[in-house]
């Protein structure tokens, strides 16, 4: 079999008829006939059930067609492995990156990839939670996802790139009862803090593993992924965020937003995972070391 062989099945499925389907590939009804006559033959099954109404496909073809996703998405790798390979100047560069990358990162990162005037380089960038990452870097859609990966996330099919890490930290507006308290040296419990509702991108999840108090009790939660809307919604509110203090530097320096300490120390890891046959190429290299040289202010 081959890739034709796979893309002739589908389109029959999806029409239902050699004749449809000898339309849209642009051959004749006898033609893909014998086709798949010859692939059934050379398969030693019948591919479809034939009846008035049409073509329905046996289980033999529905399994061929189920796994040739798993096929198409390793085409498209090695595509995209050709097509990045030995370049920093020109193709093309697809990232998926997480809501506080976009933050902490955007747009300096962008300035250095284009920075040279003889760059050809076309990006592509896409913000997504962290496990809607892996999945596009899974199916090759991406190249390189820059999000909340650790360690953890590495095995046979990624490699993580470390890139910096910085301590979650709880932004309030000022004079924010909690702020009050911890001005009063009184200390904050997690009761008290997720008693607050809570604003803050696809991160509940993980903050639900380290805090089990917050799938029991609190208010209200809004999740959303634009941080610059989170910041201006917290100076008006009872809302909290949890984050990397870098994300609320600005607002601390004006004074319009506080940050006070989680009542257990936590670090958020940030990194880059791509494929293993991708890490060396010079590009991910490139992007990788933009990532780790940009200095995150201090809080």
């Amino acid at each position: 079999m081959d890739i034709s062989d796979i893309e002739m099945l589908e389109t029959i499925v999806t029409y239902g008829s050699i004749n449809k389907a000898s339309e849209v590939l642009h051959v004749t009804q006898p033609t893909l006939s014998k086709r798949v006559a010859r692939l059934e033959t050379k398969l030693g099954t019948p591919l479809f059930f034939r009846s008035n109404s049409g073509l329905t496909p046996t289980d033999h073809t529905q399994f061929i067609i189920n796994r040739s996703k798993l096929i198409k998405t390793e085409l498209r790798n090695i595509e995209r492995h050709i097509a990045l390979l030995n370049t920093l100047e020109e193709g093309d560069l697809k990232l998926g990156i997480g809501p506080i990358i976009e933050q902490l990162y955007f747009p300096h990162v962008l300035q250095e990839l284009t920075k040279s005037p003889t760059s050809k380089l076309n990006i592509y960038i896409r913000t997504e939670a962290g496990d809607d990452l892996v999945n596009l870097l899974r199916e090759g859609v991406i190249d390189l996802a820059i999000g909340p990966f650790d360690e953890c996330k590495a095995n046979d099919e990624y490699v993580v790139l470390p890139i910096t890490s910085q301590p979650l930290m709880i932004a309030t507006r000022n004079y924010h009862p909690l702020t009050e308290k911890s001005q009063n040296q009184s200390e904050i419990t997690p009761e008290e803090v997720f008693n607050f509702p809570l604003i803050a991108p696809h991160s509940t999840k993980y903050l639900s593993q380290l805090f089990p108090i917050l799938k029991e009790i609190g208010p209200s939660r809004i999740i959303f992924d634009n941080y610059s809307v989170i910041k201006s919604f917290l100076k008006t509110s009872d809302h909290i965020c949890i984050g990397p203090g870098a994300v609320f530097h600005n607002e601390v320096q004006d004074e319009s937003l506080t940050l006070l300490p989680l009542p257990t120390s936590i670090t958020w890891k940030a990194a880059c995972i791509t494929r293993p046959e991708s890490a060396d190429l010079p590009i991910i290299k490139a992007v990788v070391e933009i990532f780790r040289n940009h200095p995150l202010p201090c809080t």
